[in-house]
C-alpha cells in the first residue's frame, strides 16, 4: 500500500509540477501586478498637484477620448488601481481601448494594466479562457491530491518536521528530500489553502452551485448612449446605502440601461470587489434598482464568496494587507520551491534508474532544466518587447509561447553543454 501510495504521489507531482510551477511563480508576482505595472510604466502617481480631480472631471475627460465607435464599459477608480497617492482613473471601451488620467488630471501613455493583465490571465486562464480556468481548477485537484498522498507516505512527521542534512559529501539527493518534505510540511497549509480554493473557483462554472452568490438581477430600463447620472451624488448616494463602502470601479450596461457600482467593504472577509450597487444609468438622478451586500448571504453562498480572498491574498486593511500580500508572495515561492525540488528529485533518480515510463539517462534532467528556463523566457521575452517595442505584453499568448520557446532552446543547449563537461571531466 505505502508504495502504491508513494507512487501516485510522484506521478501525481511530475503531472502538475510544470504547469503548477509556473501558476506558483506567476501567482507570487501578480500579488504586486499593481506596483509592477507602475514602476514598469514609470509613472510618478498624483503628485505635484495642489488639488486631486473629482471622478466627474476625469470621466468627462477620458470619455472626450471616445471615437463613438464603441460604448464606454468601465471607469476604474484610484481605489483600484493603486491607492489614492499612485492610483490612476482608467475608462475602458468595449473593443478593448483604454484611457488613464493620473489624480492631477494629466493623461497617462501607455497602458499601466498590460503587466498585471498579463500575469493574471497567465495564472488564471493560462491565456486559454474558459478552458484554461478549468485545467487550472484540475491543476489545483492534482496538488491537492498530491498532497495528501504525500502526507499518507511520509508517516514519520513529527522528526522530519526538524530534519534537513547538509554538507554530506555524495549526500545532494538526501538533502533535496530533507529540503521537499521541509517545505511540504512547514507550508502545509498554505498549500492545502490554494490548492482547495484554485480548484475551486477554476472548476466552479462546471457544478451546479445554486444562485449566483454575487451579482444584481434587475429588469431593463431605457437605453443610454451616456449616462445621465453624475458620478458625485451616485457615489454619495452609495455610501450611504453601504456605509463604508471603498468603491472601486463603475461597470456601465448602455444597452440593458444599466449602471453598476462595485466596491470593498474593509474588515471583511468578502469584501472584495463583490458589494454591487446597481442604478438607473438614464436617470439624472441616483435611482437604486438593486443592493447586493455579500456580508447578509446565506452560509454556502457566502464561503464561496470568500474563497477568492483567501486564495488572492486580499482580505485584509490596507496596511495589513500589504504584509499579507507579501507573505502570499514568498508563500507562493516557497511552494514553487517545494514542486521545483521534487521534479528535480524525480529527474536525478530517472536519471540513475529506470522506470517503466521512462529511460534511465540524462532526458528527464535536461528536460526539467528547459522548461524551467522556459518558463523564465515566457516572462522575460515579453518584458522585452514591451520594454523595445511598446506591445510584448499585450501579445499575450503568442509572447509568451515565444519566450518559452527560447528558453527551453537556451535551457536544453545549456543542459546538453553541461553535461558533456561533465562527461570530459570524468574521463
Amino acid at each position: 500500500m505505502k508504495s502504491l501510495l508513494h507512487r501516485c504521489h510522484v506521478w501525481l507531482g511530475v503531472a502538475a509540477g510544470l504547469v503548477l510551477l509556473l501558476l506558483c511563480l506567476s501567482g507570487s508576482l501578480a500579488m504586486f501586478r499593481l506596483e509592477i505595472g507602475q514602476w514598469a510604466a514609470g509613472s510618478p502617481g498624483a503628485t505635484g498637484c495642489a488639488v486631486a480631480i473629482t471622478a466627474d472631471q476625469a470621466f468627462e475627460a477620458l470619455q472626450a477620448q471616445s471615437d463613438g465607435r464603441a460604448p464606454i464599459r468601465r471607469l476604474s477608480l484610484p481605489a483600484l488601481t493603486g491607492g489614492p497617492e499612485r492610483g490612476y482613473y482608467e475608462l475602458r471601451w468595449a473593443d478593448g481601448r483604454r484611457a488613464m488620467l493620473d489624480g492631477c488630471g494629466r493623461p497617462l501613455a501607455g497602458n499601466r494594466a498590460q503587466v498585471g493583465d498579463f500575469l493574471v490571465n497567465l495564472h488564471t486562464r493560462l491565456f486559454m479562457g474558459k478552458q484554461g480556468r478549468w485545467i487550472v481548477g484540475g491543476i489545483g485537484v492534482l496538488m491537492l491530491a498530491s498532497l495528501i498522498s504525500g502526507l499518507l507516505v511520509h508517516r514519520k512527521l513529527l522528526s522530519q518536521w526538524f530534519t534537513l542534512r547538509l554538507g554530506r559529501p555524495g549526500q545532494r539527493r538526501l538533502a533535496l528530500s530533507d529540503g521537499h518534505k521541509l517545505l511540504g510540511l512547514w507550508l502545509l497549509p498554505f498549500h492545502l489553502l490554494t490548492a482547495v480554493t484554485g480548484a475551486w473557483l477554476g472548476l466552479a462554472t462546471l457544478i451546479e452551485t445554486g444562485p449566483p452568490a454575487k451579482g444584481v438581477q434587475a429588469p431593463r430600463e431605457a437605453r443610454y448612449e451616456r449616462p445621465a447620472v453624475p458620478l458625485a451624488p451616485l457615489l454619495a448616494h452609495a455610501g450611504q446605502v453601504l456605509p463604508g463602502l471603498e468603491p472601486v470601479y463603475i461597470d456601465f450596461f448602455p444597452e440593458r440601461g444599466h449602471l453598476s457600482l462595485r466596491g470593498n467593504l474593509p474588515g471583511h472577509l468578502v469584501q472584495r470587489y463583490s458589494a454591487e450597487l446597481l442604478f438607473d444609468g438614464g436617470s439624472a438622478q441616483p435611482r437604486l434598482l438593486g443592493v447586493h451586500d455579500p456580508r447578509r448571504l446565506a452560509a454556502p453562498a457566502w464561503w464561496r464568496q470568500a474563497l477568492m480572498p483567501l486564495h488572492m491574498g486580499d482580505w485584509l486593511g490596507e496596511r495589513a494587507g500589504a504584509l499579507l500580500r507579501w507573505a502570499y508572495a514568498l508563500l507562493g515561492l516557497g511552494t514553487a520551491a517545494l514542486v521545483w525540488l521534487g521534479l528535480r528529485l524525480w529527474a536525478d533518480r530517472r536519471t540513475r534508474v529506470a522506470g517503466r515510463l521512462w529511460p534511465r539517462g540524462p532526458g528527464p534532467r535536461r528536460l526539467l532544466a528547459a522548461a524551467t528556463a522556459g518558463m523564465a523566457g515566457a516572462c522575460v521575452l515579453p518584458w522585452l518587447v514591451w520594454a523595445l517595442a511598446g506591445q510584448g505584453f499585450a501579445l499575450g499568448v503568442g509572447a509568451a509561447l515565444a519566450g518559452f520557446g527560447v528558453g527551453a532552446v537556451l535551457g536544453l543547449s545549456a543542459g546538453s553543454a553541461r553535461g558533456k563537461v561533465r562527461s570530459t571531466i570524468g574521463r
